[in-house]
C-alpha cells in the first residue's frame, strides 16, 4: 500500500528578498550620520579663554574653530627650538566654511532637460528668442 495521502503538496513558501546593498549603504549612512551628530555634542574638548582660562566645549564647536583656524592662517611656535611655522590661509577650508555659512547652491535638477534631445533644446531656445523679440522683451538670460 501507499504510505502517501491523495493531498496535494503545498505551494512552495516565496524566497525572502534579499535586501539591495543600496538599502544596507544608506540604513548605515543614516547610522554612522546620527552617532557622529551625537559624539559631536559631547562637552569633552578644552577652549582656551583667556591667558590663563579654559572651558569646556563641544567636539563640533572644537572642530568648528579649528577650520576658521585654518581658513585664516596660523603659526605654530615649536617650544624647544623657537623656531615658528607659518601655515598659509587653506582655500579648501575656506571654501568649505563659505558653503556652510552661505549655503551651497543646490545641483540643478536637471531631469526634464535629460530627457528632451538637443534639436529640441534648441527649437525650444529659438522659440523663446522669436517670443522675445515680438514682444520687445531685451532683457532676457538666454
Amino acid at each position: 500500500m501507499d504510505n502517501r495521502s491523495d493531498k496535494p503538496s503545498p505551494p512552495p513558501k516565496p524566497e525572502k528578498k534579499k535586501p539591495t546593498l543600496l538599502g544596507d549603504k544608506q540604513r548605515a549612512g543614516r547610522l554612522l550620520s546620527a552617532n557622529l551628530r551625537r559624539i559631536a555634542q559631547e562637552e569633552t574638548e578644552l577652549i582656551a579663554v583667556g591667558t590663563s582660562e579654559e572651558r569646556m566645549a563641544t567636539k563640533a564647536e572644537a572642530l568648528a574653530r579649528l577650520m576658521w583656524s585654518m581658513a585664516l592662517g596660523y603659526k605654530v611656535v615649536d617650544a624647544k627650538s623657537g623656531l615658528e611655522t607659518v601655515h598659509a590661509p587653506d582655500k579648501g577650508m575656506i571654501g568649505l566654511l563659505w558653503d556652510r555659512i552661505e549655503g551651497r547652491a543646490g545641483p540643478v535638477n536637471d531631469s526634464d532637460a535629460k530627457k528632451r534631445s538637443l534639436p529640441k533644446k534648441v527649437s525650444d531656445e529659438n522659440k523663446k528668442r522669436l517670443n522675445n523679440m515680438v514682444t520687445g522683451d531685451t532683457d532676457t538670460n538666454i
